[in-house]
């Protein structure tokens, strides 16, 4: 009898032990399953921190169409402009973190800004999580038509033998930086000016008013492609597959000089990683529609179909190589 009260009593408390643990798991990993089952259960809205017809504004509408489509949820393409996108990134913080708030962030609001406003931008990196990658435009070096150089060598050899004498014209902070990075690199000195936009810095090149100018394959491949222009080098890691035989700068022999422009859709942090994991497989299948690749045929865009890893590994050394190249360009932002 006592050895069966003995035994009864340790099942009595294996049991309770299991029960509770099953409570405990039921308070933990129910709200994640139910995040799951959930999402969607309202409408989305993606937050484009720059105005109406800007290169990120289309990319959002893109993938809102193909975000529509896979969750049977209406997907809304919210603008909020203003002090260089961070407006709009401060906006999504303040939503709940479930994944029917997300920013449409780019080089500016998610890895630029860290640097150029330190400590004033009301975020940090680990203010939000990067879902998926959307499109990455490189920046590259542009001269006009009848420029005298038949290639970068030619033009670095003018400028070292005519310092100040030669003129970049930067229609964007982005632009600017390259221009400085571009003058460390290449160990020459050529005059900075900046323009209110990159189309008037382009008028400018191909009024003879600028030598180059950095642009991104959007403003440069309608006036490439009308032999307006002539394309030198580009800023990025690999040749763009538009311009195959452009080569990048790093094959010309100037390494570290990769700066380009991109959006990535971001959630804010706390955002349940199954969301995460959902919305990165919509974002990589839409960034491979047709629809996709022909703008980005147009715009000169190359696809970023990263998994999460990928994508937050890119993110962070975006973020690095601006804290590098603001401190090393010197420029800076009012």
């Amino acid at each position: 009898m006592k050895r069966f009260a003995s035994n009864t009593t340790q099942s009595l408390h294996a049991t309770a032990g299991v029960i509770g643990l099953c409570l405990v798991m039921g308070v933990t990993v129910a709200p994640v399953a139910r995040a799951q089952e959930n999402y969607p259960n309202r409408p989305i809205t993606l937050v484009v921190p720059f105005p109406t017809g800007s290169g990120t504004d289309m990319s959002a509408r893109l993938l809102a169409k193909d975000m529509a489509e896979s969750l049977g949820q209406s997907v809304v393409v919210e603008n909020r402009p203003g002090a260089n996108g961070t407006l709009g990134a401060q906006a999504v913080l303040r939503s709940k973190p479930d994944g029917h708030t997300l920013l449409i962030g780019a080089a500016a609001t998610n890895a630029s800004n860290y640097a150029f406003y330190p400590g004033k931008l009301g975020y940090t990196p680990a203010s939000f999580e990067i879902v998926g990658g959307l499109g990455i435009v490189p920046l590259s070096m542009v001269v006009a038509a009848n420029a005298p150089w038949k290639n970068l060598a030619e033009l670095i050899s003018d400028a070292k033998k005519n310092p100040g004498k030669i003129a970049c014209g930067s229609g964007t902070t982005t632009a600017q930086v390259a221009c400085e990075i571009f003058m460390l690199r290449a160990g020459v000195s050529v005059l900075n000016v900046p323009y209110k936009g990159t189309p008037l810095a382009m008028n400018d090149l191909a009024g003879g008013h600028v030598q180059f100018v950095f642009a991104d394959g959007s403003s440069a491949t309608p006036l490439v492609e009308q032999k307006r222009l002539r394309v030198l080098a580009t800023a990025a890691s690999r040749r763009a597959p538009y311009w195959p035989d452009v080569p990048t700068f790093a094959e010309l022999g100037l390494s570290d000089l990769e700066i380009s422009a991109w959006s990535a859709v971001f959630a804010p942090a706390g955002t349940p990683v199954s969301v995460q994991q959902r919305l990165n497989a919509i974002v990589r299948r839409s960034t491979e529609s047709p629809e996709s690749i022909a703008s980005r045929q147009r715009t000169g865009s190359l696809a970023m179909p990263y998994h999460l890893e990928e994508a937050r590994r890119f993110v962070s050394g975006e973020i690095e190589r601006w804290a590098r190249f603001v401190k090393e360009s010197g420029v800076k932002l009012e």
